[in-house]
């Protein structure tokens, strides 16, 4: 791969991924009654109506949108933030695994754990690869 094509993937990559997690913005704002019928649909068990429930979700929402706003940015110049994009590919990586083994501990359903973690990893390996391969 030309280090212009991977520099070209690179930001690709990154706008998708940080405009995706953008949309976690969404359920910072949804009524509690949608996310207990979300979570009916997943087969999840009893949704708990608690301070604690609306703190965790609303608040995991808000950190993944600006996860993505930072993560969109650093697609808009990949060049001068490579090194924090090698540093983004490490964490995803982490984070993937860490997710994997959260999901497993927290008994979600198979589905869930393999749609989440494993591709979080593939996600930043893929950082990584392209990373590397940019002058």
């Amino acid at each position: 791969m030309s280090p212009s094509t991977a520099e070209k993937s690179l930001k690709w990559l990154l706008l998708l991924m940080g405009a995706t997690a953008c949309l976690a913005f969404i359920a910072v704002f949804i009524p509690t009654d949608w996310m207990e019928t979300a979570n009916d649909a997943l087969g999840l068990g009893a949704f708990p109506r608690a301070p604690l429930t609306e703190y965790l979700t609303r608040s995991l929402s808000t950190v993944y949108g600006f996860l993505g706003v930072l993560t969109f940015f650093l697609g808009l110049n990949v060049r001068r933030y490579l090194d924090l994009i090698v540093l983004v590919g490490w964490m995803t990586m982490v984070l993937g695994a860490l997710l994997t083994g959260i999901d497993l501990w927290a008994g979600l359903p198979s589905s869930w754990i393999w749609g989440e973690g494993p591709p979080t990893v593939l996600i930043g390996a893929a950082l990584l690869f392209l990373a590397r391969r940019v002058d």
